[in-house]
């Protein structure tokens, strides 16, 4: 009989061991995809793999749809974006519980713009502006990708509303900035 209270046991230390390995392989993930920023094929690629990634690991259908020629940007706006749309599926993950999540890509000229769709519960923007101290503020406000998109000129919007998904829009002004 004493085999099974063993059992227990080993179960017990298993799944925290799972539980430390899949939260610090996150980590390192987060870690590596930092350091190696946009890597190999650029922002396009470095997207793929982002939504890639996350299709596979939330089970969302993700569509990545790529208008105009993105190459030669420079990296300091490809890691700009990468950031933000790997925010934007974080939150998607966490809140949305969307069945699909469409990222686009478009060259706008003067500008590239990243938006990212879902059509997820959605949820009360001001509601969640108005309360700078709670979790939601860091979760949805994604504040520092606005910040870093902000010392590039450029900025980001999310939009949604409650039973009817999200919509997050970040753009960069290309050609040095203003003037």
């Amino acid at each position: 009989g004493s085999v099974t209270s063993g059992d227990a046991g080993l179960r017990d230390l298993l799944t925290r061991i799972e539980a430390s390995a899949a939260t610090n392989l996150d980590e390192a993930r987060r870690v590596v995809g930092a350091l190696a920023g946009v890597g190999d094929g650029g922002l396009v690629a470095a997207l793929r793999r982002i939504t890639d990634a996350f299709a596979e690991e939330s089970g969302v259908a993700t569509d990545l749809r790529v208008d105009g020629d993105l190459s030669g940007l420079p990296t300091t706006v490809e890691v700009a974006l990468v950031r933000t749309a790997q925010g934007a599926l974080a939150n998607v993950r966490r809140h949305a519980h969307a069945d699909r999540v469409v990222v686009s890509l478009v060259d706008a000229g003067d500008s590239v713009r990243l938006d990212v769709v879902d059509d997820g519960v959605g949820f009360d923007p001001d509601s969640v502006a108005a309360q700078p101290g709670s979790p939601n503020s860091g979760g949805y406000g994604l504040p520092s990708t606005r910040a870093r998109l902000r010392e590039l000129g450029g900025g980001l919007e999310v939009e949604s509303t409650p039973g009817d998904g999200t919509v997050l829009s970040a753009f960069v002004p290309l050609g040095g900035g203003p003037g």
